[in-house]
């Protein structure tokens, strides 16, 4: 086996990144699809020499694709975590054709170059450079790629059950941070369905009734005022927030006095916070409100986030970890700039998921998210990346990894 570990003898090439890109990008695979890109994955992960597996995912009509690759010890490992599955694209409110791929100014063109197939092409030519490389690797790589990484995260509960976690020391996340951030903080995200219960009653004759509308007016007004107070938790990078996403009324139409009306509260936890107290908080504000009011009735009931989660648990990694050390290091080198550590800002990743918090109240294996393109691009019309960014971020993960499996 050769024994360079000169960084600057990489393999790398912005000509190998369009390639590999073009091709996934002209894959078209929207969440929920039917779609090939699977089967694309399949085939470069077992190019590597990875041991390739297919795994179902609940609700899925496409498979997560698991490679794993070998040491030479048995040391933590490192795994790649990049999702092929898009949002959807109105081919009719883009410019170019959006599976198109196609490339200008050395700009690609098409959905999912920034969400996340930049990241993923990347992390693939950062894996064949370090495969080619040569380099005595002292734990495992594997390279995750699921069907739902737009949506349910179902993919990576899998994980645990296969054995990965406990191999692995650190998790990159492929996500767009313009090749300069590295995001170690995730919210946890939590779903309530408030009801306000009136009374119906002929329009007529409303003080008859209860109008839930009414009431459920105030709940959101005092939402907006800040009076839900949730709990704080401990993290250094955010704290709580809450935002009302919908509301309807029951019954849905007619000439009546509407005796309910249910609104959508999405709750954002930092670390240290549990969902048993989001839950307390809640009640609290409800009954504040009845209190306050003197006829209105409040239910709530949380809405499930899939995969037999009631909520998308909130983590963060140790600011001194070795992969944030090591990624911050192999941006240095690649770039010139100073890289920036901060939470994650676009809600929440499945790297997250795995993550178990330790006695200091960090997560392991870290999930570091980190990739090229900038995220206001993602899901955009006209959602485009430079190809010299991903070949950068393709330096940028073979550095960090060999770097961390030295």
């Amino acid at each position: 086996m050769a024994t360079d570990t000169n960084p600057r003898a990489l393999a790398i090439t912005i000509e190998r990144c369009e390639e590999l890109l073009r091709q996934i990008v002209g894959i078209r695979s929207v969440n929920g699809e039917d779609t090939t890109a699977h089967v694309w994955m399949t085939r470069r992960l077992a190019d590597l020499g990875m041991r390739v597996e297919q795994y179902p995912v609940e609700g899925r009509r496409v498979p997560l694709v698991l490679g794993a690759l070998e040491g030479d010890g048995d040391e933590p490992g490192v795994l790649f975590d990049a999702h092929f599955d898009t949002v959807h694209a109105n081919a009719s409110d883009w410019s170019r054709d959006p599976w198109g791929a196609q490339v200008e100014d050395g700009v690609l063109y098409g959905r999912g170059a920034v969400d996340s197939k930049g990241a993923l092409v990347a992390m693939l030519v950062a894996a064949e450079a370090i495969v080619a490389s040569g380099q005595r690797r002292s734990g495992p790589i594997y390279f995750m790629s699921d069907s739902d990484g737009e949506d349910g995260f179902r993919g990576a509960t899998l994980m645990e059950d296969l054995g990965v976690i406990r191999r692995v020391g650190t998790a990159w996340s492929a996500e767009a941070t313009g090749n300069h951030r590295v995001e170690i903080a995730y919210p946890g995200i939590s779903a309530w369905k408030i009801t306000a219960i009136g009374r119906t009653a002929h329009p007529t004759e409303p003080e008859r009734g209860i109008n839930a509308i009414t009431k459920m007016a105030k709940l959101v007004e005092a939402v907006d005022h800040g009076r839900l107070r949730l709990p704080a938790g401990d993290s250094e990078w955010f704290g709580p927030r809450v935002t009302t996403n919908a509301i309807r009324t029951l019954p849905g139409g007619g000439w009546a006095i509407p005796a309910r009306c249910d609104v959508v509260l999405s709750v954002l936890t930092p670390s240290g916070a549990t969902l048993e107290e989001v839950r307390d908080a809640i009640d609290a504000f409800l009954r504040a409100l009845e209190r306050e009011d003197g006829e209105v009735r409040f239910e709530r009931k949380i809405l499930p986030m899939g995969a037999g989660r009631l909520w998308l648990r909130p983590g963060q990694v140790d600011r001194d970890h070795p992969g944030v050390r090591a990624l911050e290091g192999a941006i240095r080198e690649v770039t010139g700039s100073e890289p920036k550590v901060g939470k994650f800002n676009g809600g929440w990743v499945d790297a997250a998921e795995r993550m178990r918090t330790d006695g200091r109240g960090f997560g392991s294996p870290a999930a570091i998210t980190f990739g090229p393109g900038e995220v206001e691009l993602a899901h955009a019309v006209d959602e485009h990346i430079a190809l010299t960014e991903v070949a950068k971020a393709a330096d940028i993960y073979a550095r960090a990894t060999l770097e961390l499996l030295r």
